[in-house]
Parts: structure tokens; sequence; C-alpha cells
């Protein structure tokens, strides 16, 4: 059990990874929140690591979907996105007509 979710935790790090590589490009800020990663691992991806989310960005990608991250609503992520809300939901965690009426440009992976 515990080598698998090693494998999975690798396999998601891997894709998150290519997700943020042409955004970066392009001089984008990058920032990333995992609970079960530390600000520093994360900075050790070439991601600005968060230990919260104390800042005001423009898209959000839900990319890995832990319990703490299944109790937020909607509303709780508009709380820290800026005026145009983008959320790319890899993970399908948000129901699209949903996301769509309360204002936020939606697409899935």
């Amino acid at each position: 059990m515990i080598e698998r979710k090693l494998i999975d935790l690798d396999k998601n790090l891997h894709s998150i990874l290519e997700m943020v590589k042409e955004p970066k490009e392009f001089g984008i800020d990058i920032y990333g929140y995992d609970s079960m990663l530390s600000r520093e691992e994360i900075k050790g991806l070439g991601i600005n690591g968060l230990d919260d989310f104390n800042v005001k960005v423009d898209c959000v990608i839900v990319a890995v979907v832990h319990d703490e991250f299944k109790k937020m609503k909607l509303e709780d992520v508009s709380k820290f996105m800026n005026n145009k809300p983008i959320i790319v939901d890899v993970r399908r965690m948000f129901e699209e007509e949903e996301a769509r009426k309360k204002g936020f440009y939606y697409r899935r992976l």
C-alpha cells in the first residue's frame, strides 16, 4: 500500500511539473500549496511554495484532491482569486455548470 502511494505521488508530481512548465517559460509566477508537502519541498520543485492561501491569483489548477480540498466550495476558492477567476479542474472537484454560474472561467482536462 505504501509503495503504491509513493508511485502515485511521483506520478502526480511529474504531471504537475509538466503543467507548470510552459507558463513558467512565459514568466508567469507559479504558486503551489499542498498540505502533504512542506513549503520547502514545493519550492524544491521550482514552484513558489505557500503555507496557506495568502495571495491573490488569476488561475487555480486543481491537480490533487486531498480531503482538505474536498471540503472547499467555490466561494472559498474565490476568496483568494482576482476579478476574473479561472479554474483548470484536472481532478473534476467542482461542477462545471455551478462554476460557470458563479463567474469562473472553467475548464477540465
